[in-house]
């Protein structure tokens, strides 16, 4: 009797251990790169967000990755695509992507979320993107995700919302980058 619930409690560690999802497969995927070449996002037509929202992320995705670059010593040069030159010998990250979502703020959304309590406290306004980290010299994409982020109580506003997508975008690589 004891070596069969010895036997079930073993099966049941290894069923959770096998199952367990460390996190550490990622680490170190950006840790090679010495700069990051940002280039405008895409704004697909027909999308509700305007043209110049692609070129707008761009820059707010360069000062977020410049700010956690200082900050944790990631990168020698964050740069948008065409506004430097990336010198010679450094090994170069290209970061493009596509606005997927852009959602104005509603006073209607805001009034019907006051009734919830700590509803108050949301924000009505999103902005999503998906982004593509790709090697420059070979071409080749390293890694995908999609990045969505909502604005927040009194800064209900799509800005803001990319705001803090940039900020993701930034901690995301930091994360990968491994520090």
């Amino acid at each position: 009797m004891k070596r069969r619930w010895y036997f079930g409690l073993l099966m049941v560690m290894i069923f959770v251990l096998g199952t367990m999802d460390t996190g550490r497969s990622a680490e170190g995927l950006f840790k090679d790169y010495d700069a990051v070449v940002i280039q405008n996002l895409n704004v697909p037509t027909g999308s509700p967000a305007p043209e110049s929202s692609g070129l707008q992320m761009a820059e707010k995705a360069v000062y977020q990755l410049s700010r956690y670059s200082k900050k944790y010593k990631l990168f020698d040069m964050v740069v948008k695509e065409g506004s430097k030159e990336v010198p010679a010998g450094k090994k170069v990250l290209a970061i493009k992507g596509e606005v997927t979502e852009y959602t104005r703020e509603s006073v209607g959304r805001r009034i019907g979320r006051s009734f919830i309590p700590g509803g108050e406290f949301t924000g009505t306004a999103a902005f999503a993107a998906h982004y593509q980290f790709i090697d420059q010299a070979s071409g080749k994409v390293i890694y995908e995700t999609d990045l969505r982020t909502g604005a927040t109580g009194r800064n209900d506003t799509v800005e803001y919302a990319m705001d803090r997508n940039g900020e993701a975008l930034a901690k995301l690589i930091t994360k990968y980058k491994g520090k």
